[in-house]
């Protein structure tokens, strides 16, 4: 790390709270769920917000849907 590098051992970037990215309410480094909008939420970033942990049960479902619906398609219309 250089001199100017502000960033600690834990990538905490020096700061004492972070924020939560969905009501902007101040909160430890240490929480995982905001109290406030009981928002999951990661580390913190370079501008002291919360990141946003990746949604993978959401990606999935959509992609499921999108394989159904073109079954269907193909089923429904383009099958001889």
């Amino acid at each position: 790390m250089s001199k100017g590098d502000t960033r600690t051992g834990s990538g905490s970037y020096g700061f004492v709270t972070k924020k939560c990215p969905e009501c902007y309410a101040h909160l430890p480094l240490q929480t995982r769920k905001c109290p406030s909008c009981n928002t999951k939420i990661g580390d913190v970033d370079k501008l002291g917000f919360a990141t946003r942990p990746f949604d993978w049960w959401g990606y999935l479902i959509a992609i499921i849907s999108i394989v159904g619906l073109c079954w269907f398609i193909w089923w429904g219309f383009l099958k001889e």
